[in-house]
């Protein structure tokens, strides 16, 4: 009889699987990576994979959820300075910047283009949870700039043009490594600005 694990072990074992799974998709990818990979890293049977996640897709949503969670913290960060609207939106933009090009899973995952397959595979109500989530997080978020001063009054466009700066690390080739720092500088500068101009 197999003798019943604690919940602090329990919980060690999910820290084990979030972990050790983030360092195989960054090495191999999504599509390469097999839970026979996952469990063998983590030193668990394969039944004990199930009793924590139903695929690897959930799995993979887990650690992503994970490496999200970095938005939060910039936001706090960001919502907790006393700068004028123009530059609290430059800080906005370096710091987020900064975080996804030091993400090597974030990077990983769009380059080579799993995001679309794996969300495919996911329960539909996962995905429209984190949305609802990302949603309300960032409205908060669009709330605080305007009322610092930001002049764009549609929450969408606000919300939109934060998702395209952060893309923006993940095209670094396309836009050539020589012209992208610079590049990257003079577009929030001029985000920036045209954010908090009031001339119509």
């Amino acid at each position: 009889m197999m003798a019943r694990i604690s919940t602090e072990q329990r919980k060690q074992i999910h820290e084990t699987l979030l972990t050790q799974s983030k360092e195989l998709f960054i090495q191999y990818g999504f599509s390469k990576t097999s839970i026979d990979d996952i469990v063998n890293a983590c030193g668990i049977a394969k039944g004990s994979f199930y009793s924590y996640y139903p695929s690897k897709e959930e799995l993979f949503y887990a650690v992503l959820r994970r490496e999200e969670e970095i938005k939060k913290k910039i936001i706090t960060e960001v919502m907790s300075e006393s700068l004028p609207p123009k530059e609290l939106l430059i800080r906005f933009f370096d710091i987020s910047f900064k975080a996804i090009e030091e993400n090597a899973f974030l990077q990983n995952l769009y380059q080579r283009g799993e995001y679309e397959k794996i969300v495919k595979r996911l329960p539909k109500e996962l995905i429209d949870d984190h949305a609802k989530e990302d949603l309300e997080s960032s409205l908060d978020f669009v709330k605080f700039l305007q009322g610092k001063g930001v002049t764009e009054e549609d929450p969408e466009v606000l919300i939109g043009l934060f998702r395209l700066m952060m893309l923006l690390p993940l095209h670094r080739e396309e836009i050539g490594e020589q012209a992208f720092g610079k590049t990257v500088k003079k577009m929030i500068e001029c985000l920036s600005n045209g954010l908090t101009s009031f001339s119509k």
